[in-house]
C-alpha cells in the first residue's frame, strides 16, 4: 500500500505528515476549548458574603489551655485560598506550637515561601476564650484577588495543649443562589455552620 495520499492536484504528503497535521489541529481545538471554559467563570458576586459561625467548646478543667484555631478556605485541590482568622498565643512561647495546627499550618508556611505572605503576622490574633464567634468572606483570596464562583472547603482546624486536634472541612459550591449549611461539631469546635447570603 503506498505511503503517500494524493491531494490537490497531484500534490503528495505523507500519511505520517497528514497524521501530524491532524494531531496538531485537535490540540489547538482542546486548548481553544479550555481557555475558553476557562474565560467563562464567573467572578464572586460582590453582593455576597460567606458566613462562618462556630463555638469553641467551655471546658471546666483549670490545667486545660484555650486552643489554638484557624478558619480558612480551600479550593478543590485543597490549597490555601484565603484565611479568616488565626488564634494563636503571641510571641515566642506560643510559637513552638504553631505546627500544631497543622494542616493550616503547613499551608501558611507554603504561601510564606512562594509568596511571601506571612498570615502569622498580618492574620493571627490572641486565642479566644469559649463562646461562640462570626467570620465573614468576601471572596477575595489572601492576595486580595477576587476569586471565581465553584466549590471550596470551609476548613476548622483546632488543638489544644492537654486536649486534642481536630478538623471540620465541608466543601461548598459558591454561585448565584444562597444557602445555610450545619457543620458536624467535636470536642474542641461543638457547633459550626456555613451560611452563603447578601451582605448585610
Amino acid at each position: 500500500m503506498s505511503s503517500e495520499i494524493d491531494v490537490n492536484r497531484g500534490r503528495r504528503i505523507s500519511r505520517r505528515s497528514l497524521l501530524g497535521q491532524a494531531g496538531v489541529l485537535l490540540m489547538t481545538l482542546v486548548s481553544g476549548s479550555s481557555f475558553a471554559l476557562k474565560s467563562a467563570a464567573k467572578k464572586w458576586d460582590g453582593t455576597k458574603e460567606l458566613v462562618v459561625t462556630f463555638t469553641i467548646a467551655t471546658i471546666t478543667d483549670r490545667r486545660v489551655h484555650r486552643p489554638y484555631v484557624a478558619i480558612w478556605i480551600e479550593d478543590e485541590q485543597g490549597k490555601m485560598v484565603r484565611t479568616l482568622a488565626a488564634y494563636l498565643m503571641q510571641g515566642q512561647k506560643g510559637s513552638r506550637w504553631y505546627p500544631d495546627v497543622k494542616r493550616w499550618y503547613r499551608a501558611a508556611k507554603e504561601l510564606f515561601e512562594k509568596s511571601n505572605i506571612d498570615l502569622i503576622s498580618t492574620v493571627s490574633s490572641a486565642t479566644k476564650a469559649p463562646g461562640t464567634y462570626v467570620l465573614k468572606w468576601d471572596g477575595k483570596n489572601d492576595k486580595k484577588a477576587v476569586v471565581d464562583q465553584g466549590k471550596y472547603y470551609v476548613c476548622i482546624e483546632a488543638a489544644r495543649e492537654r486536649g486534642t486536634y481536630q478538623l471540620i472541612r465541608q466543601l461548598v459550591a459558591v454561585g448565584s443562589n444562597n444557602f445555610a449549611q450545619t457543620l458536624t461539631g467535636n470536642v474542641e469546635i461543638t457547633s459550626a455552620k456555613v451560611e452563603y447570603r447578601k451582605k448585610a
